[in-house]
């Protein structure tokens, strides 16, 4: 698949063209994103209401795919989304709806693998489990 218009789903906040796909609940250890019906442009407003909590924290968000600018982009595909699919176990059967699945560089490179773990994926989790730790561990580029 060409990146070419592709969302990645774990984007920074402050990405250019991101949107809010889902809401982080769970817990700390267990974190698990309700994914909107349609995504939302993230505002200031929202950001001002969060306080000290960093957006990342509460919300999962998507924005066009950097490609070779991430640290997780071998120059190919998302590193990261195969590593997530090798490392982390899976915490849903069916595929939870998406706003950005037609456009998903993981479901594009990984399909229904990725879906079945995107839920426990948290761009910010400070309590990560050591696997999710370990996935997110972006390669040494030599």
């Amino acid at each position: 698949m060409s990146t070419q218009g592709a969302m990645c789903p774990s984007a920074p906040w402050q990405s250019e063209g991101a949107q809010i796909i889902g809401i982080v609940g769970g817990s700390a250890d267990a974190p698990e994103v309700t994914y909107l019906k349609e995504a939302v442009s993230p505002t200031a407003e929202l950001v001002e209401r969060l306080g000290d909590v960093a957006p990342e924290e509460v919300f999962r968000v998507a924005a066009p795919c950097a490609k070779s600018s991430c640290m997780h982009h071998d120059g190919h595909h998302c590193s990261l989304v195969t590593r997530i699919v090798e490392a982390v176990p899976v915490v849903f059967d069916r595929l939870a709806p998406c706003a950005i699945r037609a456009t998903c560089v993981w479901w594009a490179q990984e399909g229904r693998e990725a879906c079945k773990r995107c839920p426990q994926v948290v761009t910010h989790n400070h309590r990560a489990n050591e696997l999710m730790t370990q996935a997110a561990q972006p390669p040494v580029r030599t």
